[in-house]
């Protein structure tokens, strides 16, 4: 009997020994550890920063959880920056906007009113200084919409809504530059939907931006290549080439604040974005966002509302009405179908049967 009440004795004291140090290297630890995730949730992000304690794995899942808090702060820190950025760029565009519309537009339409009040008391005694004043009045008038539609193109490119993605980027290249731009188009060209259009200019606006006021580069190229799943945008230039960083949370500490605003237009569609530099070789920027292919008309039709000419793979959007699928040039006449489709339905029927 000496022997087995020895060994329940022995067993009762390893059973004792391996509870308390469980308690003491993991319970204990793991306890504290759960203490300070708890703090953190409620803001405290360097609570994490004292050791538990306890077996080395629980000190690795402290420090792999205050690197993930480093990885949000991180963020947090370049989310503020950017957008700090944002709204002084916000408030810059807004001023330059207002200034532009103060010093030029209202001014132009001051000086009409005062030159059509003039001309209206010169008719009748002199008919020919007045026909002179009224083509003079024109040209101001020419000049206030030339202003008005260069303000308009800044803040949204009406190419961009009714003839499509390449060519808004086509009148991108046209504006005077010092640069030489051009556009390439690989596959079958097709509209797509307005947010997609949109990013994609935006993104290449952007980097045709950094390309002449960052790089001074002379050559750049804009393609665009056409997939039945996806939209590829590549934007080179010849410029003078940067270090990019190898994380783009990084890009707002840069100063690459353009660079950021693409990345995140590119991430809100899902897409990818690489980047490519060398000194004084030039950079690369390659985007591609899926975008399947949407339902596109086989033959040529013609938009119920305007009545234009859509060749295949040309629509912007179609919409399904009785069975029948009509087909937009643009996102104004898809919403007016939308808003009365019968308007345009019987129009349209009326149309076929004259012809």
């Amino acid at each position: 009997m000496t022997e087995p009440l020895w060994l329940c004795a022995f067993l009762l004291v390893m059973l004792f020994v391996v509870n308390t140090w469980l308690i003491w290297r993991v319970l204990g630890p793991l306890h504290r550890l759960a203490g300070q995730a708890e703090r953190l949730t409620q803001g405290d992000l360097v609570s994490l920063e004292l050791t538990c304690g306890g077996i080395s794995e629980i000190d690795a899942l402290r420090r792999s959880m205050m690197a993930m808090v480093g990885h949000v702060r991180r963020s947090q820190e370049q989310s503020h920056l950017y957008a700090g950025v944002l709204t002084n760029g916000q408030e810059a565009e807004r001023t330059r906007i207002a200034r532009e519309l103060h010093d030029e537009t209202v001014q132009l339409f001051i000086a009409i009113a005062q030159e059509t009040d003039l001309t209206r008391s010169l008719v009748e005694k002199h008919p020919t200084k007045a026909i002179e004043m009224l083509k003079t009045i024109r040209n101001q008038a020419t000049d206030a919409v030339d202003n008005l539609r260069h303000l308009i193109a800044d803040l949204r490119p009406p190419a961009l809504e009714e003839l499509g993605l390449v060519a808004a980027l086509k009148m991108l290249a046209e504006n005077p530059s010092h640069a030489t731009i051009n556009v390439e188009v690989e596959g079958v060209e097709r509209r797509l939907k307005e947010k997609y259009e949109l990013a994609l200019f935006r993104c290449a606006q952007e980097a045709v931006n950094n390309a002449q006021h960052h790089s001074t580069a002379n050559d750049i190229l804009i393609k665009v290549t056409y997939q039945p799943d996806q939209i590829l945008l590549t934007v080179e230039d010849n410029g003078t080439g940067f270090s990019v960083p190898s994380d783009f949370s990084c890009l707002a500490s840069k100063g690459h604040y353009g660079l950021l605003g693409i990345h995140e237009r590119v991430q809100s569609l899902n897409g990818t974005l690489q980047m490519s530099s060398r000194q004084n070789t030039g950079t690369q920027l390659k985007i591609a966002i899926p975008c399947l292919e949407e339902d596109q008309p086989e033959n040529t039709v013609h938009d119920p509302v305007c009545n234009a000419v859509i060749k295949p793979h040309q629509a912007y959007a179609h919409v399904q009405y009785k069975g029948k699928s009509f087909y937009f040039c643009c996102p104004v006449c898809q919403g007016a179908f939308q808003k009365n489709p019968t308007i345009y339905v019987q129009s349209g029927e009326q149309l076929v049967q004259e012809n």
